[in-house]
């Protein structure tokens, strides 16, 4: 799939979700208006590529080592940066936003590292230095990038002072060494991997959106005890197992399209999964439970024992539905054709299978 392409389609997706909204959740705009900033950044034409890292680690002169020219500020103290500071670089065809940013550790405390975090979330790469270990901070620091599922490359600065790691990118401001590799390697990521990657992260955070705003929905009015009422007293009035299936389809039906509508969500839900196959086989135990040849003593203290049993199946059968039905209403829109979790799988795939194929 072309770079032009993934674009469009997380465009198409963004679009989408936003129209959807406009609709049906225009009093609840405050949960998903990150949308449109999101929509906005997908064909932004300049990469944002931010350096992250410990105080003292050589961010700033990586940077000017990467541009050419001392254009951000380095000095013997350690914290000469303190707040994120961007400038454009032109790498060979490519327009790039490079961005420092104050160290994790900086002693001015947690609003350096808050303006930090800020820049690194709206990265496309993050150039994660360090040195010649890890420490506790840049573990902590690494496992977020991953949580947040930002892509990043490790460069081991000042590698003319210190031993090179098993992983990384070993560069030297001082010396150049490493840094025409460097620029090499990100020449290559702009042109070939950059694109999806700034598709998948984006759609990670529409996601995100969208699980917010399930959450804000709150609980609503798809109580399941309507249905089963009514299916009960039907199944007892209808003869044979033939008419109690095909009323537990229609009920089931209307319930899961009412409960959509609570949620503001379109039916049928495309990615019902599991949710398909129990109710197929929750139709077949309700045919069983049906048939004559399926008895237990007949009665019991005067009850029919198959009225009991079909009873309490589609009991529990409406309860195991309500409980995974609820994930994907609360999720809203995102399991759509274009919506952001279809997208990501696929686009996951296709990595996958262009990385195998390699």
């Amino acid at each position: 799939m072309s770079s032009s392409a993934i674009l469009d389609l997380a465009a198409k997706c963004l679009g989408e979700l936003l129209g959807w909204h406009q609709v049906h959740h225009p009093h609840l705009a405050a949960h998903w208006q990150a949308l449109y900033g999101l929509r906005d950044r997908l064909h932004q034409p300049a990469w944002h590529i931010v350096v992250l890292g410990q105080v003292g680690r050589g961010k700033s002169a990586l940077l000017n080592a990467l541009y050419g020219e001392a254009i951000f500020p380095v000095g013997a103290i350690h914290g000469t940066t303190q707040w994120p500071r961007t400038v454009r670089w032109h790498c060979q065809d490519q327009i790039v936003d490079l961005t420092d940013t104050p160290g994790l550790d900086e002693v001015a405390g947690s609003d350096r590292e808050s303006m930090t975090w800020s820049a690194v979330e709206t990265a496309d790469l993050v150039l994660f230095v360090t040195q010649d270990s890890f420490t506790p901070v840049e573990c902590q620091a690494r496992d977020r990038l991953r949580t947040l599922r930002i892509p990043h490359k490790l460069i081991l600065a000042k590698a003319d002072l210190y031993p090179p790691m098993a992983e990384g990118i070993a560069v030297s401001s001082t010396t150049g060494q490493g840094i025409p590799e460097l620029r090499q390697l990100l020449q290559q990521w702009l042109q070939q991997e950059a694109p999806q990657a700034r598709a998948l992260r984006i759609l990670h955070q529409a996601s995100q959106v969208e699980q917010s705003l399930g959450a804000a929905l709150g609980p609503q009015d798809t109580s399941a005890w309507s249905w089963l009422t009514a299916q009960m007293v039907a199944s007892l009035l209808l003869p044979g197992g033939f008419f109690d299936v095909v009323l537990a389809m229609i009920s089931t039906l209307a319930y899961i399209r009412k409960a959509c509508q609570a949620y503001g969500v379109p039916f049928p839900l495309p990615a019902f999964g599991s949710l398909s196959q129990f109710v197929l086989l929750w139709y077949a135990a309700i045919y069983l439970t049906s048939w004559p040849g399926l008895t237990f003593g007949t009665d019991l203290w005067g009850v029919n024992t198959n009225v009991v049993l079909q009873g309490g199946v589609i009991f529990w059968g409406y309860q195991q539905i309500r409980r995974r039905l609820d994930p994907y209403l609360q999720q809203g829109y995102q399991w759509g054709h274009h919506g952001p979790q279809r997208l990501l799988q696929q686009l996951t795939q296709t990595r996958a299978n262009v990385t195998a194929s390699g």
